[in-house]
């Protein structure tokens, strides 16, 4: 396993894709901002105790987790699937962190905005990505109906503002805004930029 080929595939996937194109625009800021940690494993099993790790970190000092695994079955829809129900049976075991797959043969459907979600998450190698539960109530903001306010939400992805429980019309503007993104730079050649962090990596591990 080479972690820092892996680490670089990640930085391509967050400076070329999601910043370049703005899919979140607080990620520039989550890099920045040192409260974003990032561990590459050898297995699936390290899971649970590396999370546990993380949740014991102090509050303050991590928002949002990468679990990156370059030698995670990969390279169908199969195994796309595989990995999403992995990072699903983790979920009950977090208290502090909420997390969500990203892997890179997600399927690519633009029917609408919130089905393109998985195709935005297409990351060069398995990933599990954890964002603090803290974070999600402060973009969640009071279930009444009201304005939210996206207070301390700088570390979050698409995924996590789509995952929770935000107003839909919040939710509908972020999908929306970044269909719009994907059929504005064409689907192919965002398919192309995707495969790309992986492919030109692997090719120099």
């Amino acid at each position: 396993m080479d972690a820092a080929a892996a680490l670089a595939r990640n930085d391509r996937y967050i400076r070329e894709f999601v910043e370049a194109l703005r899919i979140c625009p607080y990620a520039k800021t989550c890099r920045e901002s040192g409260k974003l940690q990032r561990r590459v494993l050898e297995s699936l099993q390290q899971a649970p105790s590396v999370m546990a790790e993380i949740e014991a970190m102090p509050e303050d000092s991590v928002e949002v987790a990468l679990l990156i695994f370059p030698g995670a079955p990969a390279g169908s829809e199969r195994a796309a699937r595989d990995f999403e129900n992995f990072c699903a049976g983790l979920r009950p075991g977090l208290e502090a962190f909420y997390c969500v797959a990203f892997h890179p043969d997600l399927p690519r459907d633009l029917a609408d905005g919130h089905r393109a979600v998985q195709f935005i998450r297409r990351s060069p190698d398995p990933t599990i990505q954890m964002v603090r539960a803290s974070v999600l109530r402060a973009v969640r903001g009071p279930d009444d109906g009201g304005t939210r306010v996206l207070t301390g939400a700088h570390e979050l992805s698409l995924e996590q503002l789509l995952a929770i429980a935000t107003p839909l019309s919040l939710a509908d503007r972020i999908a929306q805004a970044n269909l719009e993104t994907l059929q504005r730079e064409g689907p192919d050649r965002i398919e192309a930029l995707l495969s790309s962090f992986r492919a030109r990596a692997a090719g120099t591990s």
